[in-house]
């Protein structure tokens, strides 16, 4: 097993939480403060292969957590598209595997707390129906019964009656809908485009035809 020596450590010009560590083969290699520290090197000190190893897979798993916390900061994410997106950058597969483990852990990635949030922020504010729900929260590989359960929970909280007629009054027709069937025809088609199903559509638009 091939054994370097450490003959310099420097603090890196550009990034200052980040340390050079020059050995006696000529190989420079970069490492983060954290696992600096976490495995303590020193100058004289004589690494093995297998420390080398472990210094540069501790240090590409804090790359890896580090690029996630920052595309967690921006807003939640399901676990599907933050590893689509860390291995869009490159990162190795199975030390995004385990920073997504870790940071499920410790509570800062949580696939039902996503759904709940994403639906909640779609139906409110883009006031669509639960055909166009689920097509959405599909795209973000989420689990078949997790997406039903959020869409009926979301649903209750936001009746689809009380979207529809949000709608229908937001697009101004409110008085003539059940006057006009050409206008009704249109309305309809456009709550289809919404994702809301047939049976909805029609008890709501009767309720303005009755009135």
């Amino acid at each position: 097993m091939k054994k370097r020596k450490v003959v310099d450590i420097q603090v890196q010009k550009r990034r200052k939480n980040r340390r050079n560590i020059f050995l006696d083969d000529g190989s420079v290699f970069g490492v983060s403060e954290d696992v600096f520290f976490s495995i303590p090197i020193h100058i004289g000190d004589t690494i093995s292969d297998q420390i080398f190893n472990d210094i540069l897979e501790s240090d590409s798993k804090s790359k890896i957590y580090n690029s996630a916390i920052n595309l967690l900061s921006y807003r939640m994410r399901s676990k599907s598209e933050l590893n689509d997106r860390l291995i869009r950058k490159n990162y190795n597969e199975d030390g995004i595997m385990d920073v997504i483990n870790n940071l499920e852990l410790k509570g800062y990635l949580d696939d039902e707390k996503f759904a709940y949030a994403f639906a909640k922020e779609k139906v409110k504010n883009k006031l669509i129906g639960p055909i166009a729900l689920k097509f959405e929260m599909s795209s973000h590989k989420l689990d078949v019964e997790l997406i039903d359960k959020t869409i009926s929970s979301i649903y209750d909280m936001l009746p689809q009656k009380m979207i529809i007629n949000r709608l229908i009054t937001k697009w101004k027709v409110k008085d003539i809908i059940g006057k006009d069937p050409k206008i009704k025809s249109k309305i309809i088609n456009r709550l289809k485009n919404k994702g809301f199903y047939w049976d909805d559509i029609q008890r709501a638009i009767n309720a303005f035809g009755d009135n």
